[in-house]
């Protein structure tokens, strides 16, 4: 559909939200996802086409949503945003904020509007630490759906970012997915490692899905091991929380219930925390033999 033929049919906010809604119903019921996923990856596609729109901006698109971005459904589900700024320089949060509100009001003839709230929670591991907002997606003065937007100061990347295209769930509209410049594969899986070695004093038991992250990446993300092994060492370097580990330890074991349920979600061939280590340990091996 053209982008004419889009104003014709769709000429307010009201009518496109009532196509959408109705599209997005028939494709929870027709492939059994669940709705509120269906709207966060529309208000994500959405907003990132913002953030993205210039080409020259510095942020890159990371964590859980660029995993999906990469592997398609393989990848479990995400509820939120990550964005990463390479740059070796502090900044504030409020002008991070403020840099955030303005691309995400720029109108690209969506309907949507995006609402970047204050700051609320500090992000320690990235190099020049990072900053948690809120993030309240609009249509048709109506909020479609709510998540929140990490985004980490500092962490290098060695080889150059990927662009990949969107989901392509507003085509029917003639809408076409954002273009989101997301970090290397191999950066990805080092900031992981770097999580999932975390001292256990200091990590979150929540990080079980970088378990489950690093699986599907060593089974689907066709990783360059120089590079791998480069980004790892440099994460490890600029980071500066712990030191890059001989060996990999055991996850906790009051993961084993979490993990088996996400591995299920996204199909993935290890099961469970004791096959995802031994799987994941093997690799690491690999890269450090």
């Amino acid at each position: 559909m053209t982008k004419e033929n889009k104003d014709e049919k769709y000429k307010n906010a009201h009518a496109f939200r009532r196509a959408l809604e109705d599209r997005l119903n028939n494709i929870s019921k027709k492939e059994g996802t669940a709705l509120d996923r269906l709207r966060r990856k529309v208000a994500f596609d959405r907003l990132l086409a913002r953030l993205f729109k210039n080409k020259q901006n510095k942020w890159l698109l990371k964590g859980g949503y660029a995993l999906e971005l990469y592997l398609h459904d393989i990848a479990r589900t995400t509820k939120d945003i990550d964005l990463s700024i390479p740059e070796k320089k502090k900044v504030t949060k409020d002008k991070i904020r403020e840099m955030l509100q303005e691309e995400a009001e720029k109108d690209i003839k969506d309907y949507f509007q995006f609402l970047i709230g204050a700051s609320y929670q500090d992000l320690h591991q990235p190099v020049y630490g990072g900053w948690r907002y809120p993030v309240e997606a609009k249509l048709d003065n109506r909020t479609f759906t709510k998540f929140h937007l990490d985004i980490g100061v500092g962490d290098e990347i060695i080889s150059k970012p990927i662009w990949q295209k969107g989901h392509n769930l507003l085509n029917f509209a003639g809408i076409l997915p954002a273009r989101v410049a997301v970090i290397p594969r191999e950066q990805q899986f080092a900031e992981k490692v770097h999580s999932y070695t975390f001292p256990k004093d200091k990590r979150n038991n929540s990080r079980v899905k970088d378990l489950l992250d690093l699986v599907l990446l060593i089974q689907h993300g066709k990783l360059r091991k120089t590079i791998l092994k480069q980004s790892i060492e440099k994460t490890f370097q600029n980071r500066g929380t712990h030191h890059l580990p001989e060996k990999l330890e055991l996850p906790p074991t009051e993961w084993e219930e979490v993990y088996e349920k996400l591995a299920d979600e996204c199909k993935a061939a290890k099961k469970n925390t004791d096959e995802a280590f031994k799987y994941l340990n093997k690799y690491w091996e690999k890269i450090y033999k």
